[in-house]
């Protein structure tokens, strides 16, 4: 019992006298305190956990803030807080120097001083604070921007600053944007200028669309000539039959070159319009497609019927004076100043008032590159011309440059009587012109020299007097494995990648002339200076071997490399394109060796490039289209019965002039001109179609295998001719084969996997040819999952008699026998060398001693009716 209630008991009701209903009393009064002390005790608890709680949060609150003004003290950006209950302004260091307040207000402020310091510096204050009064409610940010009265402007940003629902003030930030607001006007200008300088000098534009040779013509052509919509495309032959004859194939011509070898387009014209004779300007230049646009040349149309009709060089001059482009100045004999315009008077940055007396003393500080003004009137005098870029030594135009074109105007006994002086600021323009020096020199992914500005340099240093006595050595490098890092990452991990290419070979050979991209995955390299032949081949390697390191490519680790031809010059070459012709046959050769490695030029090369092969690639193409290539097919044979099993299935080509030409004379050129893939697919259909009429003629099918290319085998488009033909003949699947060389394999080994074992999928087997010869990874084979394996002619013909022959044939068969393949041998023409092939167990033969290669009439008759009958 408490102790308080047993003290009042005691006190008031000895024991003997308290009643059943005064303990029971006593005991709920003892069980209420005992419950209110517990409340009691709980309650103290949770005053403690909640005192506990706040002392945490009022920690958490003051991190929060020593945060919050670090970032706010550190920021870059000029912040400015307002709090509304407050009435005051926090600023930070940035924008207290932005909007000059004095240092004696520390970085906080209130309301009104601020406001008021604000006003002093506003162009227009009355407007902003307006706006800053009705939008005291608005709870949602805004921006916007502020002139001052300096000619700054401020872009501001607002974000609203909520607590319990209501907007307790704003955070500003604010930048200076005085100089995007300045170029932002300055493009406007000048594009105001541009439109008015070409309606004076009556210019439109027009684009050629060269695949679909095609004109279009922008309105102010239209507007120039008065013509209707219908007019704004228009075909080449249709423009050039308003021309007159001799115009409209010279016309033409222009337009074949500029597209082909990328050469300007300017041609005076005179066409009939509608009974109104024009005369007009053409001009023209190709503009390269890129990333799937197809090429256009893009040009300017100028109406000079005025000009041609005017009758006196005045009437010229006074067009001229008149124009506001311009700045004109017409001068008497003596040089005296006779009459000027407007922009001659801001060009010099004279009054009207005091240009006539003035202009002399700013045209005496004139000078250019090549002579002093006074050479300047002396060279007019004489010629009665001069015209070029002039700078000024007075402080008013130091940093102006004019373009000025002086005119002497002589009488009838020729004398001098005036002079006319056209001044052009082309400060602006001089700008930008280096800006587009840049881009026409400099390439845009890599920011290297281009191969316009590489070809240029190479020309002018081959075309140096002593070079004799200042060698070069050219570099030309292609990267490997780049197609498949663009095509697996993209074309934008394709333009990272090739930047830092540009890089690496930059810091690779830092003393190099010049390095610069000439296309595609393709750089040159130019070294000047005697090397030796070691000091080279320790140049290219170190390529090689900078371009095998890993590159990072948007985190991606990315690995290629790259083959190099390398030619001397003026030892291999003394013209640019010479050079370059030869070190892309360098290239070639080094790309052909295997890849990542280097190849000198060497005169022997010139012999895959007679003109009678440039014929030869010519009239093959026409052979394709006009279907001279035949096939013939050569059996194959079981070693141990000699029974023909298979036909290999060769192209011949029936030449109207050399009579039946065999592959060994055109297959080259077809890959070097990339007909290669065409032939593939000419010679696919023709077994295609040969063996679908056997098969509808009731003749047995025997296997037939097909040769197919590097080229064609990295690519899923093969794929997709097969899935066609096997669609349409799906019995084809047991009858077909294709042979690969081992140098096709490695050319794209990931990618000949995929294409040869999705083909094994549809029934369609593979044999590698040549084996031995090349460089095939085992690990590859085995991934192949070819079928057969074909011995390398060159190891049959002395297997009878050299060791080394003989070890390779028996040491390919047993490897072909553990991976579970077949192995036929090519190549063999005596009795000695079956017997022995059988008994090193080659499974199939093929050559000579069985077959030469037969048309398919003759393997009709020989080989597929004997076995009709047979059966």
């Amino acid at each position: 019992m408490h102790q308080k209630i047993k003290q009042l008991l005691d006190l008031h009701f000895p024991d003997d006298t308290r009643t059943d209903k005064l303990r029971t009393l006593a005991s709920e009064l003892d069980l209420l305190f005992q419950q209110q002390e517990n409340e009691i005790t709980l309650l103290e608890r949770s005053i403690d956990l909640a005192s506990d709680a706040m002392l945490e949060r009022e920690d958490a609150a003051v991190e929060h803030q020593e945060l919050f003004e670090i970032t706010f003290e550190a920021s870059s950006e000029a912040m400015l807080i307002v709090d509304f209950r407050k009435e005051s302004v926090r600023y930070n260091a940035v924008l207290g120097e932005l909007m000059s307040i004095p240092n004696r207000f520390g970085g906080e402020m209130t309301m009104p001083d601020f406001l008021q310091n604000l006003s002093s510096q506003l162009e227009t204050p009355e407007n902003f604070l307006s706006f800053l009064r009705h939008s005291h409610d608005n709870h949602a940010a805004f921006t916007g921007e502020l002139l001052l009265k300096d000619s700054r402007w401020l872009y501001y940003n607002v974000q609203p600053i909520i607590r319990a629902g209501e907007m307790v003030g704003r955070l500003w930030t604010l930048a200076d944007v005085t100089e995007k607001k300045q170029a932002e006007r300055q493009i406007v200008e000048f594009q105001q200028e541009l439109k008015h300088a070409h309606e004076l000098a009556k210019i439109g534009e027009w684009t050629f669309d060269c695949s679909q040779q095609t004109f279009v013509f922008t309105n102010d052509v239209l507007e120039l000539f008065g013509l209707s919509e219908s007019h704004k495309s228009l075909t080449l032959d249709a423009f050039l039959a308003l021309l007159e004859d001799e115009h409209g194939r010279d016309l033409a011509k222009q337009f074949r070159h500029c597209q082909v070898y990328g050469q300007t387009i300017q041609a005076e014209l005179q066409f009939d319009l509608e009974g109104r004779d024009c005369y007009v300007i053409l001009r023209g230049r190709l503009k390269v497609g890129s990333r799937g646009q197809g090429d256009i040349i893009q040009g300017v149309l100028q109406d000079i019927s005025d000009l041609r009709t005017s009758e006196h060089l005045v009437k010229i001059s006074s067009h001229f004076f008149q124009s506001s482009m311009q700045g004109n100045v017409l001068m008497g004999r003596d040089r005296d100043i006779l009459d000027f315009n407007e922009v001659a008077c801001g060009i010099f940055k004279l009054s009207a008032q005091e240009f006539s007396s003035r202009i002399a003393e700013r045209l005496a500080t004139a000078w250019t590159h090549e002579m002093p003004i006074n050479d300047i009137w002396r060279t007019v005098i004489e010629t009665n011309h001069w015209a070029g870029e002039v700078y000024f030594t007075c402080p008013e135009l130091v940093d102006k440059t004019i373009w000025l074109s002086l005119e002497a105007l002589r009488d009838n006994q020729g004398k001098v009587v005036n002079f006319i002086a056209i001044f052009n600021d082309i400060t602006e323009s001089k700008n930008a012109q280096e800006q587009l020096h840049h881009m026409a020199y400099f390439d845009a992914q890599t920011a290297l020299p281009n191969r316009f500005q590489f070809e240029q340099f190479l020309s002018q240093k081959l075309s140096a007097a002593n070079l004799a006595s200042h060698p070069m050595t050219l570099f030309y490098l292609d990267l490997d494995r780049f197609k498949f890092v663009n095509d697996s990452l993209g074309h934008h991990a394709g333009d990272q990648l090739l930047y830092l290419v540009g890089q690496r070979l930059m810091s690779a050979v830092p003393n190099a002339t010049l390095v610069a991209r000439q296309g595609g995955d393709e750089f040159v390299m130019l070294l000047t200076g005697q090397l030796t032949r070691a000091q080279q081949e320790q140049v290219a390697e170190h390529l090689i071997a900078q371009l095998s390191e890993v590159f990072t490519v948007f985190d991606t680790q990315v690995y290629i490399g790259a083959s190099i031809g390398v030619v001397n010059l003026p030892q291999d070459a003394q013209d640019r394109v010479t050079a370059m012709r030869y070190a892309d046959i360098s290239l070639y050769e080094a790309k052909k060796s295997g890849k990542g490695c280097y190849v000198f030029w060497q005169r022997d090369f010139l012999k895959g490039s007679t003109p009678e092969r440039v014929q030869m690639e010519s009239e093959l193409r026409e052979a394709i289209l006009k279907d001279e290539l035949v096939l013939h097919f050569q059996p194959k044979v079981e070693a141990q019965t000699g029974k023909v099993y298979a036909f290999e299935a060769l192209v011949r080509w029936n030449h109207p002039r050399l009579g039946l030409v065999y592959p060994d004379r055109f297959i080259g050129i077809a890959e070097e001109s990339n007909l290669i893939i065409e032939l593939d697919r000419w010679v696919l259909n023709a077994v295609v179609s040969q063996l679908t009429q056997w098969h509808q003629s009731g003749l047995p099918i025997l296997e037939v295998s097909v040769n197919i290319s590097a080229a064609h085998v990295t690519r899923l488009g093969l794929l997709d001719v097969f899935r066609s033909f096997l669609d349409q003949y799906p019995y084809l699947s047991e009858c077909l084969e294709i042979e690969l060389t081992e140098t096709a394999i490695m050319a794209d080994p990931d990618q000949a996997t995929v294409v040869l074992n999705k083909l094994r999928e549809w029934g369609v087997k593979a044999s590698v040819d040549d084996f031995g010869s090349g460089y095939t990874s085992l690990g590859y084979l085995k991934k192949l999952n070819a079928h057969t394996l074909k011995i390398d002619r060159s190891f049959i013909d002395g297997i009878t008699y050299d060791v080394y022959d003989r070890d390779v044939a028996k040491a390919i068969i047993a490897l072909a026998s553990s991976l579970s393949m077949d192995v036929v041998a090519e190549g063999v023409e005596t009795q000695d060398q079956w017997d022995l092939l059988q008994a090193f167990g080659c499974k199939y033969l093929q050559g000579y001693f069985f077959s030469r290669p037969q048309c398919a009439q003759d393997i009709e008759s020989d080989y597929l009716r004997p076995l009709q009958l047979q059966a």
